[in-house]
């Protein structure tokens, strides 16, 4: 449920906000920074799927060596859409939040969407080069020291809430992990990236018509703190 990728001393680190689908928008985004697959890495928040046209396209970048993503809400909907189709809430509730799409799918591209969302880790850590880390979930980090993430996420209403939680963002919660220089999540679409202490936040909302956000690791440690009132 947790993966810590080692430090990039070649290439760039791109932090991904939520994806949704939008396989050609991220080709674009991708291109237009120079991105390099032999030496850059992209680090995605989750919801890679539901909502926009190329769902399973999203899923199958986790098999590039370029690439890795967090479980987001949309993935584990999904999952529990698909493990219980006898259970309309699930079904109900994932097809009102843009899934359904693996209907249209053969029985061998079913089972590997399945088994890609599946292997998604809770959390990834980030190491950085020169020392530090950053910590990725795909809702919020109710913690205060990254460093004790494998235990937090064998914790039920913990890993709840990394997955699904919007209240610092909403509430404008100025966070301070003692560890990580910064965790990043997605989750709640905002207009711009924001940063409330040790937190960024970058849903940007690309699948409403927003900007997808893709930002390099240092780009994001030097970002501007929110204004808070």
């Amino acid at each position: 449920m947790h993966l810590r990728l080692p430090p990039n001393e070649l290439g760039r680190d791109f932090l991904l906000g939520d994806l949704h689908g939008q396989t050609e928008l991220l080709q674009a985004s991708l291109t237009a920074r120079g991105f390099d697959p032999s030496r850059d890495r992209v680090i995605s928040v989750g919801d890679l799927v539901d909502r926009g046209p190329d769902s399973i396209g999203a899923l199958r970048l986790i098999e590039e060596p370029w690439f890795f993503a967090v479980r987001g809400n949309h993935e584990v909907m999904m999952l529990d859409a698909l493990a219980t189709p006898e259970n309309e809430t699930n079904q109900t509730f994932w097809k009102m939040n843009g899934g359904g799409w693996t209907d249209s799918l053969d029985a061998n591209t079913m089972a590997v969407a399945i088994k890609l969302a599946t292997d998604l880790p809770l959390a990834i850590t980030l190491d950085l080069p020169g020392g530090g880390v950053i910590g990725i979930c795909h809702g919020e980090w109710p913690g205060q020291d990254w460093r004790m993430v494998d235990t937090a996420i064998t914790d039920t209403a913990i890993r709840q809430t990394m997955v699904w939680g919007r209240q610092q963002i909403k509430e404008r919660r100025v966070r301070s992990d003692h560890t990580a220089k910064l965790t990043v999540h997605g989750h709640t679409p905002i207009d711009a990236p924001t940063r409330l202490g040790s937190a960024f936040f970058i849903d940007t909302g690309a699948v409403y018509g927003g900007a997808l956000t893709l930002l390099t690791a240092r780009e994001a440690l030097s970002w501007p703190q929110a204004l808070v009132s």
